[in-house]
């Protein structure tokens, strides 16, 4: 009676199965050029994103942004999506709508808006939304030269565009050189401003005088343009230094009143593409970074959660390949422990992405 025995594995048989198993593991993890452990996915596919960054809303229960309407290319709207349901409602609709930006602790959001021609937006106006209410206002027609990006202080008072201050309450404006608009200062007195020195110079950050319109210039290697906080009355602002040789990148801090120099982190990368932003409550620096050197296939684009003074924390992992461009600037929640980012895809469509328990 002949007695059946199993083989022993050769070891091309073992190779085999290894790389079987190996790629059966994959199967469940997201492909190449999707976030690994991204959070909470609210949106798929939204459609053109118009390179803005979602806005929370003051009591952090919504996230709101703006796309292109799934049947109309031509035409915007802004839409709000709760953070625990998930439900979107659509807030405004209008030809172009652009520069998104919440007042500073208040509710209203503040974006402009313009008709589409074959030679390009026309009837710019700037208004204003209350995602609560939704009511929508115009803000007072006498503000010339509607601007490409704009500040509100908390109190609605004071709307700063790049080549002035206007007073909410009064109807005055203070005017004062061209440049780009960033945040008030904690006390509400002046405003942080990048004044345009020349067409290829970076502008230079300087504190202007909400009374007077007297300025400040300030201290800075790198404008405030990666991100920027307030220590006091002080703005610090994160930058950058590359040593490409030995794959380093530091993060740093400079006071833009008294010039000194403070370090960050430090990561592995020979690449000086980051996006970053702080908390609310100005402790945590979320960060997409990237990391490792593309020659020897290590590379990838990290989300970091950076406290200063501590080991910073991985919160996303992007690998390559990756076609479609560069995620959103991570955006905090008002409380300091969430985080929303869009995603892109090749479509030109883009996903939005919630990451909690920062």
């Amino acid at each position: 009676m002949c007695q059946l025995k199993a083989a022993r594995p050769t070891p091309f048989l073992m190779a085999l199965l290894a790389l079987v198993a190996t790629a059966c593991s994959d199967l469940g993890g997201p492909p190449p050029g999707e976030p690994e452990q991204p959070g909470v996915l609210l949106l798929p596919n939204v459609r053109n994103a118009l390179y803005s960054e979602p806005v929370w809303t003051r009591d952090g229960t919504e996230l709101v942004y703006f796309a292109f309407l799934p049947t109309n290319s031509t035409s915007t709207v802004i839409n709000a999506v709760n953070v625990s349901t998930h439900s979107v409602r659509q807030l405004y609709a209008a030809p172009l709508i652009l520069n998104s930006r919440r007042s500073n602790g208040d509710e209203w959001i503040y974006f402009e808006v313009a008709d589409v021609t074959t030679s390009g937006p026309t009837n710019s106006g700037l208004k204003r939304l209350n995602p609560s209410s939704g009511a929508v206002e115009a803000v007072p027609a006498t503000f010339p030269g509607y601007p490409n990006d704009i500040v509100i202080y908390a109190d609605e008072r004071f709307l700063v565009s790049n080549s002035g201050f206007f007073n909410l309450q009064t109807g005055t404006r203070i005017d004062h050189p061209p440049g780009i608009p960033a945040s008030f200062s904690p006390d509400g007195t002046r405003v942080l401003y990048g004044v345009n020195t020349g067409i290829s110079s970076a502008p230079s950050p300087t504190l202007i005088s909400l009374i007077d319109g007297s300025s400040q210039p300030l201290h800075s290697t790198d404008y405030f343009a990666l991100a920027h906080r307030w220590v006091s009355n002080s703005p610090q602002f994160l930058s950058t230094t590359n040593d490409y040789l030995a794959g380093i990148v530091r993060l740093y801090e400079v006071d833009g009143v008294t010039g000194t120099r403070r370090d960050v982190a430090q990561f592995t990368s020979t690449s000086g593409y980051i996006y970053a932003s702080w908390s609310p409550d100005n402790q945590t620096l979320g960060a997409w970074i990237d990391e490792g050197d593309i020659g020897k296939g290590t590379d990838r684009t990290v989300l970091y959660i950076i406290r200063p003074g501590s080991t910073p924390t991985i919160a996303v992992t992007v690998r390559p390949p990756w076609d479609a461009g560069p995620p959103s600037r991570p955006v905090f929640s008002p409380d300091s422990r969430s985080l929303a980012y869009f995603y892109p895809h090749t479509d030109d469509s883009h996903s939005l992405y919630l990451k909690s328990g920062i």
